[in-house]
């Protein structure tokens, strides 16, 4: 899947029909009682937290004449019964409510002909940021751009019922149900036979949250505790921030390359596997490289997303299946990025450790006893994710997926490398300020040069600063192929 924003996406224009509950739909979701099950750390995060933060997907259906809406619509009914987050939604306060499987009911609504990309980008972007909010049910967006070759499927989502694999699950699932192609396990009438269970992330939260009450609360004796303590010690008492100034909260910028091909990012991995790591150790290498050359110092200090997908009903569930890990980057005497990539990966691998105790908890703790204070919305923070590990990859360029993301205020720099089967990319987000963007630009363009040296592939021409943007706000915490 390409990374993207919702401002740099080209859809291919067309007549645009909505899938929206029906009315006893809508009725089911009114009537709901209460959950037991209450919202999942990180959800609770995002509840209390900003508007705006979407997730989306796009991607073609098969082309050769046009997609039929009926069929469609059938195939998103079964998909939505199969996913318990998206029967799932918040009330004010944080309750969460169920709508019953046999309740699930969508009907199709024309939402107009576009003749312009443009103008249906536009309209895609208002749509899913006013479509896609916490509270209420649905909290996502489902729609189709159809033409006379086939169809083009926008689907967004509160960032409360997915993630990054998430959406590659959507494309594959999708894809297949509108192919006629039963899928293994899940809960509703997609489901089809085989060993594979998928199972509901409500129940995932569930499981969190009894997990959560039987274990007793950190202390000092907990190493875990230590851990997180000395990290946020050394950021200042709080979460870390990208090491160069950026200016201060604005309009979001963002930044989207190609780092290295298919052939480059295989050279990449053998090349940091020969020094003892991984392709993402070398990275964070790579990372730490380029602050050092930015004048930021010798050592790097980041959150880094982890999945939380550790059995097999959770691989192919929708759902926010991650947490983080409080990575420190350190390159004094390191001279290349595979060099280093081993050094890192034993960085990275403590770092793992300290993160079985969930940020939350640390969090809650650390809060408690004064040690921690948050400073700002966004954290610094780099994702990695191999969408090749991902179900329906292989077909992910022929049908033009991408994972979109809307655009708004931010007040720290992030990043996202995905590793795909055309090569390895990088999206840069930061405060869309003037230091800001020259700043992020160019620590990207040092990445960049690391990384083409580490895989023996000429660095590309000094890139200048993109225009500023404005939008939504980013905070996607992905999960990625990060565990070694």
């Amino acid at each position: 899947m390409r990374l993207t924003t919702i401002d740099a996406y080209e859809p291919r224009p067309g007549r645009v029909v909505e899938f929206v509950p029906a009315g006893g739909a809508r009725a089911a979701a009114a009537a709901a009682p209460p959950s037991p099950v209450p919202p999942s750390f990180n959800q609770r995060f995002h509840l209390a937290g900003s508007v705006g933060n979407w997730l989306g997907c796009a991607f073609d259906l098969p082309a050769g004449g046009p997609v039929g809406t009926g069929r469609l619509r059938e195939v998103f009914e079964g998909w939505v019964r199969r996913h318990g987050t998206l029967r799932s939604g918040f009330r004010a306060g944080g309750e969460r409510f169920l709508v019953p499987v046999e309740a699930v009911g969508l009907r199709v609504v024309a939402a107009g002909d576009f003749t312009d990309a443009g103008e249906l980008r536009r309209w895609l972007a208002g749509r899913l940021e006013a479509g896609c909010g916490r509270w209420g049910w649905p909290s996502y967006v489902l729609c189709a751009v159809l033409r006379d070759d086939g169809a083009t499927v926008v689907c967004g989502f509160d960032h409360a019922h997915v993630d990054a694999c998430s959406l590659a699950v959507v494309v594959h699932e999708l894809r297949e149900g509108y192919a006629g192609r039963a899928l293994r396990g899940g809960g509703g009438p997609a489901g089809g036979p085989g060993p594979r269970v998928t199972g509901s992330f409500v129940d995932y939260c569930a499981l969190e949250q009894a997990n959560a009450a039987a274990a007793p609360p950190p202390d000092r004796s907990d190493p875990r505790l230590r851990g997180w303590a000395s990290f946020f010690a050394a950021c200042g008492g709080t979460t870390p921030s990208f090491p160069l100034e950026l200016g201060g909260a604005a309009p979001q910028g963002t930044d989207v390359r190609q780092l290295l091909d298919a052939e480059g990012a295989a050279r990449w991995e053998e090349r940091c596997r020969s020094g003892g790591g991984s392709a993402f150790s070398g990275l964070l290498t790579a990372f730490g490289l380029a602050a050092r050359r930015s004048g930021a110092g010798e050592v790097l200090r980041m959150c880094v997303p982890l999945h939380t997908r550790d059995e097999e009903r959770w691989e192919r569930a929708v759902g926010w299946f991650t947490t983080v890990a409080p990575v420190t980057v350190g390159v004094r005497g390191v001279r290349s990025a595979a060099e280093g990539a081993g050094r890192t990966r034993e960085d990275f691998r403590r770092a793992v450790r300290v993160a079985a105790l969930p940020a939350a908890r640390a969090l809650e703790a650390l809060s408690a006893s004064g040690e921690f204070r948050r400073t700002k919305d966004d954290v610094f923070m780099v994702s990695y994710v191999d969408y090749r590990r991902l179900p329906g990859s292989a077909a992910h360029a022929a049908c033009r997926a991408h994972h979109i993301s809307g655009v708004t205020v931010a007040d720290d720099a992030q990043f996202w490398l995905s590793r795909t089967h055309e090569g390895l990319f990088l999206r840069s987000r930061w405060p869309g300020t003037a230091a800001g963007g020259a700043v992020v630009t160019g620590f990207a363009d040092a990445v960049e040069a690391e990384v083409a040296a580490g895989a023996g592939a000429p660095a590309a021409p000094a890139k200048g600063p993109p225009p500023e943007i404005t939008g939504a706000d980013v905070r996607i915490h992905s999960p990625g192929d990060v565990r070694g």
